[in-house]
């Protein structure tokens, strides 16, 4: 089982959302991201953070150091970081953002991705997780956030291959639409059901993940089915 879980860009989202599950479940957990809900987070379940732009190498190499320093080992590493969702046409979409959203989305998994690596190869196991998304959520938003969860990915596909004789996994999940407000009452959800989801399934899946040695190279999709292009156009 993979314990001590290093979990990176946790914000007011899914970040948050998959901490409190994780740490439900048992993990022993170490936050970080740059922002002020990170400590917040932290605070109410017990567990270390460290505050870090994952924008920036140096910096997600102090975040591992500190992070196994303080658990003892790095069994997984989920990272979170994202957003920069929109619907802007490209007429509309600036070359700055454009480049901001390609870059939090893809560098920051790029960086926890590398600066994880060789503390995992050194334990000789290791997982690795990254944020993609659903085709239903990429083929409506915009060119910069659909290049950056496009890129992680491909990244993951490849990073899967080269670890594999290091016994590190590298998997991903691609959520679909999921609530901002993270209510999850418990009611079973209905494929196809317009609308988003909560974020339990998701939370699922990385639990899944995290606990499965010999899977590597997958990305699940957690999008009610919305990601099959649920409708064909006709009556």
């Amino acid at each position: 089982m993979q314990t001590n879980i290093l979990i990176t860009g946790v914000g007011h989202g899914i970040g948050s959302s998959l901490a409190y599950y994780l740490n439900e479940q048992g993990f022993h957990l170490f936050l970080s991201s740059r922002g002020d809900t990170v400590e917040s987070v932290a605070s109410k379940i017990g567990c270390h953070s460290w505050k870090a732009d994952l924008n920036n190498y140096k910096e997600c190499e102090k975040v591992v150091e500190v992070a196994k320093e303080a658990m003892g080992s790095l069994d997984g590493v989920v990272n979170v970081a994202g957003n920069y969702f929109s619907t802007t046409e490209i007429e509309e979409y600036p070359e700055d953002t454009f480049q901001e959203a390609l870059l939090n989305n893809a560098r920051t998994f790029y960086n926890m991705a590398r600066a994880s690596v060789p503390v995992m190869k050194k334990q000789g196991f290791g997982a690795i997780i990254g944020f993609a998304a659903a085709d239903n959520v990429l083929l409506n938003s915009n060119p910069g956030y659909a290049a950056g969860k496009g890129a992680v990915h491909s990244m993951i596909r490849e990073l899967s291959k080269e670890l594999i004789p290091y016994n590190i996994t590298v998997n991903g999940v691609a959520p679909g639409f999921i609530e901002k407000d993270f209510v999850d009452q418990g009611v079973p959800q209905k494929l196809g059901t317009p609308g988003r989801y909560p974020p339990s399934g998701v939370n699922r899946a990385v639990e899944f993940l995290l606990l499965s040695e010999l899977i590597t190279g997958q990305i699940i999709n957690v999008a009610g089915g919305h990601n099959l292009n649920i409708g064909s156009g006709t009556k």
